[in-house]
């Protein structure tokens, strides 16, 4: 038996340390006691031990070194690369520039020199000092423990740990208590590597299952699918794309992309990053809209060949879907019928309003075509190809109102359906929704309208999860808003949220001149274009008022084709005075009405409705703020509106919030938003209301 000896191991930083003790505890720690020491860290009096491993030459030449017995032996460690961290390596793409980062030259050399050895020579290795500056960018840089001298630039860092002793130093140290016939330290080695092996074939089964889930998952898309690296070398190309281009996978796969790519505009097309998002292609059997984006983490290419044949009937089978629940626009602009100049300029406006999304507020008197207007500027938009819902609420009972809208959860009132239900702003979502009568709806019902139009979202009823939409509302009504607003019945800030656009329709007393372009309209309709309308009738019927417009003409006309004899129709066949409406229906209001008001009237409205809706201060307080950076010259942004809302309110309000605010502000007419320096100024307008309030000048 032998008494235990000592081997020390000293270092220059704790990492290093704690690295080199716990290699030999796990080789040797069985027949000696291992001590260990690092330099940086060290406060106690003199290092002694039988043997000292010293894992630097460095370390002896520095002052530190003096706490270290001179009676002590002293081995410097030959050093070999971390093998617990290779496996972070080995996932690189062959051929990347990696820097090599370390403090002392030789080590750096040591360990690109270490690594080679090992066979991970995949990787180009550029030797990296403290200070240096690469000859071209790099964005990987790997590091035995020394992380602090990677230099910011570098986008992903690999620490693989300080290095380890070779096996050779640590014979030498066991050579000197004549230990090492003892201990069989190759067998220990392949009990590490045994450990390493495993955790490699784990690894390498996980991600052969998870390449497996992804190559299912490529598969299963309907579109081709074509991934190249920043080589140019194929990554993924799934079995839709096989049918298109008429190659395999097995050939395409880890080839470069001109060598499988033939048509030089489509690989020009995948390669530049310079040129349109999209083209179309066509091969022997297919013809496609590839569509191309770059990861820019990896500066890899994603690629997506559509068949353009599948993509219209889906877009078929969604229309039909659609027509079956009633969720399209029946009418386009050609539809509508006249050739005067009021029903042309109409239709002029309407078609200007369709390529905008911004809310569109209809007014006319009933029977005018407000329907027949809102769904042509769906047609007309880009909306078109999504659904459109129209909502009528003179239909429909006040307690049923926000049901529809809105939907609901289950549970949440008695006689609600079991899984709840979607609302129409749901369903309308990507498409547009036509809210007629809108006049006729609650004050709750326009609190949570002006919600939905502020920050697009909704809310089910029972629910306590916000939903993002993304609908356009038509909004259209016969009332007088004006008169209603007076009257406390409709909000202001309501009001001015649905007329973001507008359009007028005519009365046809307005029209008169397109009476017999609507009269042969509807009686072709009713399939008697043959018969024959005596001119004193025509004259007749333009005599009227028609107070119930173009709903009323066609009644008339229905009528007069069932009373009339034989082929034509006489001036008795038109109906008495009983039959026409009586001028009950209140005329729209003309601008003259709508502006009579004063400027200061105006205002004192507005900062009443707000008053009663609790938004004075925070629409006041926005304003203000606005105000004073702009006599400051500071730019008005909505993170620094952010900023003071948070500490001047007693609440926080989000950059989303604060835009859609801006944006109510800037429809009212108190603030202009520019792009660029100009940014956002308050108006004479805003200024005259924050003078107006008092409280805040």
């Amino acid at each position: 038996m032998y008494s235990r000896k000592r081997v020390g191991v000293i270092t220059g930083t704790e990492m290093t340390r704690v690295a080199l003790s716990k290699q030999l505890e796990e080789t040797i720690g069985d027949i000696v006691q291992v001590d260990s020491y690092a330099l940086d860290e060290w406060t106690g009096g003199l290092i002694t031990a039988d043997v000292l491993i010293v894992s630097s030459e460095v370390l002896v030449e520095e002052p530190g070194f003096k706490v270290v017995s001179r009676d002590v032996p002293i081995i410097v460690a030959k050093r070999i690369i971390n093998y617990n961290f290779i496996d972070r390596l080995l996932s690189i793409p062959e051929g990347t520039d990696v820097l090599l980062v370390n403090d002392v030259k030789s080590t750096v050399y040591e360990s690109i020199s270490s690594l080679e050895k090992l066979g991970v020579d995949h990787l180009n290795y550029i030797p990296h000092l403290p200070g240096e500056t690469p000859i071209r960018p790099v964005t990987i840089a790997i590091t035995p423990g020394e992380i602090a001298y990677v230099p910011e630039w570098v986008e992903r860092v690999i620490d693989i740990g300080p290095r380890l002793l070779d096996l050779s130093t640590i014979l030498e140290a066991l050579r000197f208590f004549e230990l090492d016939h003892e201990v069989s330290l190759s067998e220990k080695y392949m009990k590490k590597i045994i450990q390493l092996s495993r955790e490699l074939i784990k690894t390498n089964q996980e991600t052969l299952l998870l390449n497996t889930h992804l190559k299912k998952v490529i598969d299963g898309v309907h579109d081709g699918i074509l991934a190249i690296n920043a080589q140019g070398v194929i990554t993924a190309f799934n079995e839709n794309l096989e049918s298109i281009l008429s190659i395999s996978r097995e050939t395409a796969i880890g080839r470069k992309i001109d060598d499988i790519i033939s048509d030089t505009n489509l690989l020009y097309f995948i390669i530049n990053g310079d040129i349109e998002d999209n083209m179309l292609v066509s091969t022997t059997h297919y013809e496609v809209v590839v569509n191309r984006f770059k990861i820019i983490t990896d500066h890899s290419i994603v690629c997506t060949f559509k068949d353009t044949k599948k993509t219209i009937e889906i877009e078929k089978k969604l229309k039909q879907k659609m027509v079956s629940q009633g969720y399209v626009a029946k009418y386009k602009l050609n539809d509508i019928i006249g050739e005067s100049t009021k029903i042309q300029e109409a239709k002029q406006i309407a078609n200007k309003l369709a390529k905008t999304n911004l809310t569109v507020l209809i007014e006319g008197e009933s029977g005018t075509g407000k329907e027949l207007f809102a769904s042509a500027i769906h047609s007309l938009s880009e909306r078109r190809v999504g659904p459109y819902l129209a909502v009528n609420f003179s239909a429909l009972p006040e307690d049923l109102v926000e049901a529809e809208l809105f939907g609901y959860e289950e549970g949440s009132f008695t006689g609600a359906k079991k899984g709840g239900k979607v609302g129409l702003f749901e369903q309308a979502n990507g498409g547009t929704i036509f809210l007629d009568e809108i006049g006729d709806i609650s004050p709750k019902i326009q609190a949570r309208l002006l919600r939905v139009l502020q920050e697009k979202e909704i809310m089910r009823i029972g629910g306590n999860k916000i939903i993002p939409i993304d609908v356009r509302i038509i909004a259209a009504t016969n009332c007088n808003f004006v008169e209603m607003i007076h009257n406390g019945k409709f909000r202001v800030d309501l009001y001015h949220r649905l007329k973001a656009l507008y359009l007028r329709l005519p009365p046809l007393r307005e029209r008169l001149e397109d009476l017999p372009y609507l009269i042969r309209h509807f009686m072709i309709m009713n399939g008697k274009e043959h018969i024959y309308i005596e001119d004193e009738v025509l004259l007749q019927l333009q005599s009227y008022s028609w107070n119930g417009n173009i709903r009323e003409l066609k009644n008339t006309i229905d009528y007069m084709l069932t009373v009339c004899d034989g082929t034509k129709i006489r001036l008795t066949d038109v109906p008495n005075h009983h039959f026409f409406e009586v001028d009950i229906v209140a005329p729209v209001q003309d601008s003259q009405r709508e502006y009579g008001q004063t400027k200061q009237e105006k205002l004192k409205e507005i900062l009443l409705d707000w008053d009663t809706n609790g938004e004075r201060t925070e629409y006041l307080f926005l304003l203000n703020e606005i105000y004073e950076l702009n006599q400051q010259k500071e730019l008005v942004g909505r993170k620094k509106l952010s900023q003071l809302a948070e500490a001047h309110l007693n609440y926080s309000l989000t950059e989303q919030q604060i835009r859609y605010r801006l944006q109510y502000l800037e429809e009212l007419g108190f603030i202009s938003k520019r792009k660029g320096r100009a940014g956002t100024k308050i108006t004479p307008e805003g200024r005259e209301l924050l003078i107006l309030d008092g409280e805040w000048t």
